[in-house]
Parts: structure tokens; sequence; C-alpha cells
């Protein structure tokens, strides 16, 4: 009985160590993807360090359709988006294109689907303040509705 028992905290330790991991994995500034079978629904940890800016603070989530896409001069790397919303409203997100890099290329065309022209989104941003480049919205975390 008492192997029993010390197998059961061996275990209850090593789920904990798995989802410390998961956690210092997501921490580092690694994004993440999170998928409904096949196909992925959300990304978060999609802001990482923006060099040269210092960035403010996270808003509400904005939820809206997916108007335009705009690449990078290679058009391999989607670099921003526009995104609009039920007021009719039409917001500007960058995409911090070193931490969509982190994902390797064959990634890229998964970016692609999630923001497609025409998806339904909700779309955390941060604010981050060129200096004298003023403001610019960055997405953190992005998932299909």
């Amino acid at each position: 009985m008492l192997q029993g028992d010390f197998m059961a905290k061996i275990c209850v330790v090593f789920v904990l160590l798995v989802l410390f991991a998961g956690e210092m994995i997501a921490q580092t500034g690694q994004p993440v993807m999170k998928r409904r079978g096949n196909k992925v629904i959300e990304i978060s940890n999609m802001l990482g360090t923006v060099e040269g800016f210092e960035c403010l603070r996270e808003s509400r989530p904005i939820i809206g359709t997916v108007l335009k896409r705009s690449y990078d001069e290679e058009e391999t790397t989607m670099v921003s988006f526009v995104l609009r919303d039920a007021k009719d409203n039409r917001h500007f997100i960058n995409l911090n294109d070193d931490q969509v890099g982190l994902l390797g290329r064959t990634t890229h065309t998964i970016i692609s689907s999630l923001i497609a022209k025409g998806s339904r989104l909700q779309v955390w941003t941060y604010d981050c303040n060129g200096g004298g480049s003023g403001i610019f919205t960055y997405a953190s975390r992005i998932k299909v509705l």
C-alpha cells in the first residue's frame, strides 16, 4: 500500500513539473499556438520585445473582421493587418515580425490562414511608443471566433 501512495505522489510531482515547464516556456517569449483538431485557433505571446519601442499596456480585446493584410518586402512574412469592429472603426494592427519569426518559416502559412481576409477575430494589443515616430499598436494574442 505504501508503494502505491509513493507512486501517486511521484505522479503528482511529475504533473506539476510539466505544468511549471509549460508556464516557463510561455514566459520566455516563444509564441504559443492552441489547436482544435488540426486547425490553429489561437496564437498568444506574440508581442515579444519590440526593438526601439516602449510598450505601454495591453488593451481590452478588439473583436472584428480582417479587411486587409500587409507583408514584408519578400512577401513571406505578414507584418500587419486591418481589423474592422462592430462600430465600423478600423484598427491597424502590427505583428512583431521578429517574434513571428521564432515560429519558423513553415508556420507563416498558419498565421496567414489564421488572419485570413474576412476572418472574425478577437485581438489583444499593446500600444508601443517609438518616441518621435508615434504610437503603434501590436498584437499580443489573436483568437479566431
